[in-house]
């Protein structure tokens, strides 16, 4: 094969790709492929993630924003399309694990503070022997 088909071939892929604007590449990382909701648009591979590539990209040039999209897709999909929950349930995901492990963390130090601690004599055995 001659070299200039080679490299005319190993090019055309790299031509045929549409370039993607900076909305578009934050939305597909944002949302999810409806068919399996495990990876995000920019990385999944199957026909629903082309499609809505492709959906993304056409509601772009139409001028829509950002939030206009996103409640496009949740209306159509749920909040499971999300990659990240939106407001208190990102809150709550995100804060929760860590606020369990403080907690917990407090909770057995205090618990291993009170082992440790001597046995101290009760009250009344205090006051007999004080008053001898």
């Amino acid at each position: 094969m001659n070299p200039f088909r080679l490299t005319v071939l190993l090019w055309i892929p790299f031509c045929l790709t549409a370039a993607v604007s900076p909305l578009e590449s934050k939305l597909q990382h944002e949302l999810l492929a409806p068919c399996c909701y495990r990876e995000t648009l920019d990385h999944h591979m199957s026909q629903e993630a082309y499609t809505m590539r492709a959906e993304i990209h056409n509601l772009v040039l139409a001028g829509k924003t950002e939030r206009e999209i996103i409640d496009f897709y949740k209306a159509r999909y749920g909040m499971r399309i999300l990659g990240e929950p939106e407001g208190a349930a990102w809150w709550i995901g995100t804060w929760t694990p860590f606020l369990v492990l403080v907690l917990g963390a407090g909770a057995l130090i205090l618990r291993i503070r009170k082992w440790r601690r001597p046995a101290s004599a009760s009250p009344d055995s205090a006051n007999t022997v004080s008053r001898q």
